[in-house]
């Protein structure tokens, strides 16, 4: 009985976990839309700030009176750490480059993982990984293309710098896991990620939006990554990891036509060369750790 309730649910975890990837290119739109009127630190403040009340609610329905206990600070400091590097980086990179060509360059995040495991755990990567790995960043300087000039730029390296801060957050999380209950590790991250940019527009004196557009702007962006963030986590709930992993992909080719139709933006023949790479290097790492 319970195999066939879990089984009728895997459709609503799939539903759930594709919503989670609409919503990441909804955001990642609407920051590229806005580069230029609003300060990237003011963003991704309200990005943060617009979070704290769904995930405040959630980890007081989860964890009633323990809604605040943390038992890992240290753990904590690292996941909010690496979490501001890598959006703060991703955010910033959209005012540079292409739509297209960064939500590709996120998908480099497995291959990072599997780089820098051995190093901050010293967990055990296997030649085949790191082979992988390897050839997965072969994709990433086809779509650089090197033999052209100005093939790295500002925007280029913090699309690259999103990743792999992305990465020691992945890592981070899957130990902080097992000693925090991820619906506070995420209400801390936020309100922590919300001070901190918080205090730099400040300290800056970065201008505040008006209240027009911009401002309906960063409200939507609030309750998306809102929506984001529950769709994430409860997908895992209805369906195994191994199932949802490889749909992530799916926001390559959305990533691109919203990018090519909408910003206008072009994409060469090295650029599907080099992206077809990394989705298949990234697909065999995810297969293979989620057979273990």
């Amino acid at each position: 009985m319970s195999s066939n309730n879990s089984t009728s649910n895997i459709p609503i975890g799939i539903s759930l976990s594709l919503l989670e990837v609409v919503c990441t290119i909804i955001i990642a739109s609407l920051v590229k839309f806005i580069a230029g009127d609003l300060s990237v630190l003011m963003v991704l403040f309200f990005r943060y700030f617009f979070c704290i009340p769904l995930l405040l609610i959630t980890a007081i329905k989860q964890r009633k009176y323990d809604a605040f206990k943390i038992n890992s600070n240290f753990g904590l400091f690292v996941r909010t750490l690496t979490g501001i590097g890598s959006f703060g980086c991703l955010f910033a990179a959209l005012q540079f480059i292409d739509l297209s060509l960064m939500t590709t360059l996120l998908q480099t995040m497995p291959l990072f993982v599997v780089l820098l495991a051995p190093i901050l755990i010293k967990e055990f990567v296997g030649w085949y990984r790191k082979f992988l790995a390897l050839f997965g960043f072969i994709g990433v300087t086809i779509i650089l293309d090197p033999f052209e000039k100005d093939w790295v730029n500002f925007g280029i390296i913090l699309g690259i710098l999103s990743p792999f801060f992305g990465a020691i957050m992945t890592i981070f999380v899957r130990r902080l896991g097992k000693t925090d209950h991820p619906a506070t590790t995420a209400l801390w991250y936020n309100i922590l990620s919300a001070i901190v940019f918080l205090l730099v527009c400040l300290i800056f004196d970065v201008k505040w939006p008006n209240f027009n557009q911009t401002l309906i702007i960063l409200t939507i962006i609030g309750f998306v990554s809102s929506l984001q963030q529950i769709c994430l986590a409860y997908s895992l709930k209805f369906a195994p990891a191994s199932l949802l992993a490889p749909l992530r992909y799916v926001s390559v080719p959305i990533g691109i036509l919203v990018g090519v139709f909408y910003f206008r933006e072009e994409v060469s023949i090295n650029f599907f060369i080099g992206t077809t790479i990394i989705v298949f290097c990234s697909l065999i790492l995810i297969k293979n750790e989620t057979k273990k």
